[in-house]
């Protein structure tokens, strides 16, 4: 889900399921995770296969301890359960806005120089929700 299409809810009206799911979603996602697992893709075989086993256990037990919060915590006063309510909401923007963040320091880090013009103007057709129609391979101006 974009992060845009969140922002008219708030803490109070995005149901508790959603706000979990989104979290999890972030986790399950983590750039980290394949971030250190393509740095270690250098080292030897059996170095590497102990840190990606290493890097899942520990999305694992993550993932765990946000569920074992979760189930925790919903029977809590009304009062505790609005602030963890904000807390895991605010939490699930901000996860939520460094993912757009860094998808557009992607693009804006020489994507003109990495990507064809033709994937560039597909991307920005996506995500303006349209399609770039096919053109004859005769007409591109070769």
């Amino acid at each position: 889900m974009h992060a845009s299409l969140l922002r008219p809810m708030s803490a109070s009206s995005t149901p508790p399921l959603h706000v979990l799911r989104g979290i999890l979603r972030h986790v399950k996602s983590s750039p980290s995770h394949k971030a250190l697992e393509a740095a270690s893709a250098g080292g030897s075989s059996t170095g590497t296969e102990a840190k990606s086993s290493g890097q899942d256990m520990s999305e694992v037990t993550l993932r765990e301890h946000i569920i074992g919060e979760y189930r925790k915590n919903m029977s809590v006063p009304p009062q505790r359960e609005v602030f963890l309510r904000k807390i895991a909401y605010d939490y699930l923007i901000l996860k939520d806005d460094l993912t757009e963040r860094a998808r557009l320091h992607e693009l804006d880090g020489g994507a003109d120089t990495k990507l064809t013009p033709a994937e560039l103007t597909r991307r920005a057709a996506a995500r303006a929700g349209l399609q770039v129609p096919k053109l004859d391979p005769g007409i591109g101006g070769n």
